[in-house]
């Protein structure tokens, strides 16, 4: 009873997962493991999960958990060495940004996060939503919008990217800066 309650957990996680809303993918996928910890699977799918949020450490420990259950032919080892291997490379970067930070320098630390940490890990939503603040307190809407248009379409029930989003739009910088665009693509089109 107890083993098929995770299967069905899993399972309803692996689904949201695939559909692209991967906060709602981890709470099933917690569930599943709650009830059966032997779940190798469901381990892994949380671990991926948590990878594509942003969530590192939590990723790692899924991940860790899995080898530990199962150290033989199980992919999560693979997945933990990548990890740690990419934390270390970008560890003196996510210093660099946080000090560009305290000095207000979000250009550079945009730079920086985009080109040093973000090209390192595969569409992070956490960092994707990181870089839209940055650009946005550099003075850059559209690139901000871009991002989190980016994180929404990874995991559509991200609500710190909806969030950001709503609150730009709202900005009547932004929309000037929509209606410019709307009004140049019609004068091209002429």
């Amino acid at each position: 009873m107890i083993e098929s309650l995770s299967r069905f957990y899993y399972n309803q996680g692996l689904h949201q997962a695939r559909e692209d809303r991967i906060g709602a993918a981890v709470q099933n996928l917690a569930k599943a493991v709650s009830y059966d910890s032997d779940n190798i699977e469901a381990w892994n799918l949380a671990g991926l999960c948590y990878y594509r949020l942003g969530k590192y450490k939590t990723a790692e420990y899924c991940w860790t958990l899995s080898v530990h259950k199962r150290p033989e032919g199980n992919a999560a080892g693979d997945y933990l060495a990548d990890l740690r291997n990419t934390l270390e490379e970008t560890g003196p970067y996510f210093s660099q940004v946080a000090s560009l930070c305290g000095y207000e320098k979000y250009g550079q630390a945009a730079g920086i996060l985009s080109k040093e940490i973000c090209s390192r890990f595969d569409l992070s939503a956490g960092l994707l939503n990181l870089l839209g603040v940055l650009r946005i307190l550099n003075g850059k809407a559209s690139a901000a919008v871009k991002c989190w248009t980016t994180v929404l379409s990874i995991d559509k029930s991200n609500a710190g990217a909806a969030l950001y989003l709503a609150e730009v739009e709202h900005r009547l910088g932004y929309k000037l800066l929509k209606l410019k665009e709307r009004l140049f693509k019609r004068d091209v089109v002429k």
